[in-house]
């Protein structure tokens, strides 16, 4: 069956006990749930640079570089992967993520250096909550852009949220078909290769 069809593949990749489910769901788990707390350790951690004067453009653009470069490593990653949709599934748990905490970073900077661009100055969590609130699209009240560079940020997160949510996310769930339907041919070929059959 074509990988890149609507129609659903088989997962050949998934587990066939119970006891191997959960051992692996867990496993995934555990692999995204610290990724996370890595990725939120640094966020909190790490010091800004607000005491120096930096365009946010280019550093938007190195950080969005970056993740690009994640999205694709995840993508063959997943295609090759034992249980490609378990991974597609981890791999979108930490992309996302990390796709928001490039804009809490930013929006955080900007506010230390400059506190009028928002109604109020940001700190961590706030940046972090304010980038969440935009990416859930669930409206504003308490945070708000007011400076139009960070009207302009915003909506180039908006616009780039809809990315994440539509393309790569796709991008990845073909990557799960594809990886699907390489396990389905491998298992099919070790199949026709034994004694007997």
């Amino acid at each position: 069956m074509d990988p890149l069809s609507e129609t659903p593949v088989p997962d050949a990749s998934l587990p066939v006990s119970r006891r191997e489910a959960w051992r692996l769901g867990t496993l995934m788990m555990l692999r995204v749930a610290m990724s996370v707390s890595l990725l939120l350790a640094a966020y909190f951690l790490i010091p800004t640079s607000a005491s120096e004067r930096r365009a946010d453009v280019p550093w938007l653009v190195v950080e969005l570089a970056v993740f690009a470069v994640v999205v694709g490593i995840q993508v063959p990653a997943v295609v090759r992967a034992k249980h490609p949709v378990l991974r597609a599934v981890e791999a979108l748990a930490v992309i996302i993520p990390l796709f928001l905490l490039i804009f809490a970073r930013i929006y955080l900077e900007t506010s230390l250096r400059d506190p009028s661009a928002f109604n109020e100055p940001l700190d961590a969590t706030a940046a972090l909550y304010f980038t969440v609130t935009v990416f859930a699209t669930v409206g504003f009240g308490d945070l708000v852009a007011r400076s139009q560079s960070m009207r302009t940020l915003v909506s180039v997160q908006m616009l780039l949220d809809l990315v994440v949510l539509g393309a790569v996310i796709r991008l990845l769930l073909t990557a799960a078909r594809r990886g699907v339907a390489r396990r389905v041919d491998e298992i099919g070929r070790q199949g026709g290769a034994q004694p007997g059959a």
